[in-house]
This record gives structure tokens, C-alpha cells and sequence, in this order.
């Protein structure tokens, strides 16, 4: 009666064949057989090599095994169900394992107590769960607010990352002081003839409002004039020899501008637009004095100006 075996191709097919099958697929170097009744797979060639051993008139006769120039033979199926057709399947090593408990010891014990060992498994993690469970609810106001609270530093670091934080608004301080600052860079790009010292020591007078570069000569121009007298005799002789060398650079129709300037003075307040005209006037007189005169004068006029202010005047 010939035997039925188990045939696993080098690909991981799984085939159900007879004897003439295996010498079928003898040129698989990789294929494994399992005779029935055993769970071992052995090398195709060794199992082929035993039933030729003992079978030797079936290893003789013409046809079993193949020959250079023979066709491809016929690979012999055996039906595994009822309805007679052959049953070709692919399975991994896990699947082939079970396929073989399923086959030759369906209903022995071993089958009967991993299945057992399958729910005491199951069982064991359920319990875990329903214990860890149970215990959580018991301690929950221990571990509760240190889970709040770090959950909250976490939440609010995300939220840095995806809002900054919008800079604080500037205090009335800090905005005034800014303010300042700029009015008094603009300042001294327009009066050259005064320190930034100076500059800054008539636009702190200021009570008000921050003052622009006009007003700014203006009040310098008046504390200057105010305070002259204050200077030693020589300073004062060095002073308007330096505002004399400033105007000496202006076209004369601005010389005379300047006298009608400071003559107006003396009679009323002047315009801004007024003190803007001739703020030129000096600005451009003094840019062209040479560094060192430039330097005299911004300190002559600095020590007047303080003076001036000093003396009450605006």
C-alpha cells in the first residue's frame, strides 16, 4: 500500500503527495518531507533514499525517478476532502506545525493542554488588568495631582511652542524714555554746532513734550545767549570769535539773516518755521569749520547754554 507524505517545497508550499510525488520534486534541494504519523520533517533526498531502500524493485522500475530527456512528470495529489479536488497551500512555519498537530494528533493530550495553557495565559493578563485597575482607583489621591500637574507643565510648554508669547507693552516710563533717545539721535544729526551733552540738557528742560531739533535751537540759542556773560572773559572772546568764523562761511543775504533773526528775538518769540531757517544756517556753518574749532565751540556753547538754563530761563 503505498505511503502518503507531507511535502514542503524550498519556497514554504506545503503539498500532499504519495511516493511518486516526492521523486517529482527530488530536484529541490531545499524540500523537507514529513511521513504520515510523524511531526519530522527530513530532506526530501534521505526520505527518498529510505524507500528506495526498502522498496528496491519500485526504485527499478522504469518511470520512478527522473531521467535526462523524460518529460516532466505528473505531480500525483492527494485529495484531502470530500469533494475529491487537490488541495494546494502556502503556509509559514507556525501554520505548518499546527497543520501537522491538526493532522496525525488531533485529540491527544498535547493538543488538550496547550489549549489549557492558551487561557491560563489569557486569564494571568486579565487579572493583571483588573488588578492594576483596582489599585489605581484606590490610590488615585496620591498619584492624581502629580499626574495634574505634570500633564499641565507638559500642556504648557506645547502651548509656548505654538503661541509665543507676545511681548509686555512698554511702560509710559520706558515709552518716554524711548522716545527720547530717538528725538535726541535726530537732534544732533541737525546741530552739529552743539555737544550731544548740550542736546540732551536742553531737551530734559523741557517739561511738556519731548522737543523737536527747531525748538531744541531755539532754546539752546536763547540759554547761549543768556549765559555768555557767565563765561570767564577769555572763553567769552574765544566764543563769539568761534560764531564769528561760523557765519564768515554763509553767503551774505544769510548773514544778514541771521542778524534779522536775532534782532526778532529780542522784539517776540520766533515761528518754528523761523527757527528752522536758520538752524540750517548754523548747521551748515558749523560742518564747515575745521574738527578741533567745531569741538571749542560745541564746548563753549555747552557751558554757556548750562548757564543760561541755570539762570531760570527757558
Amino acid at each position: 500500500m503505498p505511503r502518503d507524505y507531507k511535502l514542503r517545497l524550498g519556497d514554504g508550499t506545503v503539498l500532499a503527495v504519495d511516493e511518486q510525488g516526492l521523486r517529482s520534486w527530488v530536484l529541490d534541494g531545499k524540500a523537507m518531507a514529513q511521513a504520515a504519523g510523524s511531526r519530522d520533517w527530513r530532506p526530501l533526498k534521505e526520505v527518498l533514499a529510505e524507500t528506495a531502500a526498502a522498496a528496491p524493485q519500485a526504485a527499478s522500475a522504469p518511470g520512478r525517478g527522473p531521467r535526462p530527456g523524460d518529460p516532466v512528470p505528473t505531480i500525483g495529489l492527494k485529495p484531502l476532502d470530500d469533494a475529491g479536488g487537490p488541495a494546494l497551500r502556502l503556509a509559514h512555519e507556525e501554520e505548518q506545525v499546527w497543520e501537522g498537530e491538526e493532522l496525525y494528533e488531533e485529540g491527544s493530550a498535547g493538543g488538550v493542554f496547550g489549549l489549557v495553557w492558551l487561557w491560563a495565559k489569557r486569564l494571568v493578563l486579565i487579572a493583571g488588568l483588573v488588578a492594576a485597575a483596582v489599585v489605581a482607583v484606590n490610590t488615585w489621591p496620591t498619584w492624581l495631582p502629580v499626574v495634574t500637574q505634570v500633564g499641565l507643565a507638559i500642556f504648557t510648554k506645547v502651548d509656548e511652542y505654538a503661541r509665543p508669547a507676545r511681548a509686555p507693552a512698554p511702560s509710559p516710563e520706558a515709552d518716554e524714555r524711548r522716545r527720547m533717545q530717538e528725538a535726541l539721535q535726530q537732534a544732533a544729526g541737525q546741530l552739529p554746532h552743539l555737544s550731544a551733552e548740550t542736546i540732551q540738557l536742553v531737551m530734559s528742560s523741557s517739561v511738556w513734550s519731548v522737543p523737536d531739533p527747531p525748538e531744541v535751537f531755539s532754546r539752546a540759542y536763547a540759554a547761549a545767549q543768556r549765559g555768555a556773560p557767565a563765561l570767564a572773559p577769555r572763553e567769552a572772546e574765544e566764543l563769539k570769535a568761534l560764531q564769528t568764523a561760523l557765519l564768515a562761511s554763509l553767503r551774505p543775504p544769510e548773514r544778514q539773516r541771521v542778524r534779522v533773526y536775532d534782532r526778532v528775538r529780542q522784539e517776540r518769540a520766533t515761528l518754528p518755521a523761523e527757527d528752522r531757517e536758520v538752524l540750517g544756517l548754523f548747521a551748515r556753518g558749523a560742518r564747515a569749520l575745521p574738527p578741533q574749532s567745531r569741538e571749542r565751540l560745541q564746548a563753549l556753547l555747552g557751558r554757556a547754554v548750562a548757564a543760561g538754563l541755570a539762570s531760570g530761563g527757558a
